[in-house]
């Protein structure tokens, strides 16, 4: 016995008539018949009977009428309330942003946010990379953006920007009159990277392995302006990203793109696998994405 069995049987009670209550639901009388046929199979008792005017309802009917009229009422007030929750646009959201990564995005992607949702509390934080994937595993966070790659065994992820990296290069180093470089033409070079904390450091490194050499790293930092300050001092080939090369201007640091274009600063939307993911974040996720 299930829900739509009852709603059947209490339209049938309602008109009492099996082709007045098949035509309120929409459903052929043979299949309205049926239905109540294996209701009363299950229960093993006799719903209605038939007289020369009509159909009539037993005494067990009429108990089961008098039952189920409250059970299905109540289903439907938490049908009624679970959609409600479902189509709120209110409520607390936590999100959580790599560092740097807002700087990539437009400028008005969470105030346009917080105007479109007014009743939507958008509490944002910022961590390195390996935080924003911590939190988000512990259900600190909602969702956050932050920077590939991602671990697909316990993440969903949906790819928001790409971006491309770019080597700082002094005047004073020869590397500086390049307009691209290849990873083998910075074997004996020092760098200046973001620390472990980021992808970005990881994933420099493995390119460089690929190239055939361990890259000698003199400074790291979570700041990705001191790169670009120590680049300025001259203290070795600072890592960055292109945007913020054009955002922080040395006149004496040139920014060289890499020639490999699968060396990639990835923005990556991220939520925790098999979480329950609530409108809101649906409804971020969407604005992200088309924003």
């Amino acid at each position: 016995m299930d829900i739509k069995q009852l709603k059947y049987f209490l339209q049938v009670c309602k008109h009492k008539s099996f082709s007045r209550a098949a035509k309120e639901i929409y459903i052929t009388q043979q299949g309205l018949s049926k239905a109540i046929n294996n209701l009363e199979e299950e229960l093993q008792y006799p719903l209605f009977y038939n007289t020369s005017k009509g159909i009539r309802i037993t005494k067990y009917g009429e108990y089961l009428q008098k039952q189920s009229e409250h059970i299905v009422q109540e289903f439907d007030l938490i049908l009624e309330g679970l959609n409600k929750m479902d189509n709120i646009n209110e409520g607390t959201l936590t999100i959580c942003f790599s560092f740097g990564v807002l700087n990539a995005l437009s400028p008005d992607i969470i105030s346009d946010f917080k105007e479109t949702y007014p009743n939507v509390e958008l509490i944002v934080k910022t961590y390195p990379d390996s935080i924003c994937e911590e939190v988000v595993m512990n259900e600190n966070v909602d969702l956050a953006v932050s920077i590939g790659p991602v671990n697909e065994k316990n993440f969903n992820s949906a790819v928001i920007k790409s971006q491309h990296p770019c080597i700082l290069v002094n005047e004073k180093n020869s590397l500086c009159k390049k307009t691209v470089v290849d990873f083998s033409d910075l074997e004996n070079e020092n760098f200046i990277v973001l620390n472990e904390k980021f992808h970005f450091h990881r994933n420099f490194i493995n390119k460089c392995k690929e190239a055939g050499f361990e890259p000698n790293i003199v400074f790291t930092t979570s700041e990705i302006i001191s790169i670009h300050k120590l680049s300025h001092f001259n203290k070795g080939i600072g890592v960055s990203v292109d945007f913020m090369a054009k955002d922080i201007n040395y006149p004496d640091v040139h920014p060289i793109p890499f020639k490999d274009e699968s060396f990639v600063w990835e923005i990556c939307l991220i939520t925790k696998k098999d979480r329950f993911q609530s409108n809101l974040v649906k409804i971020f996720t969407k604005h992200m994405l088309n924003h």
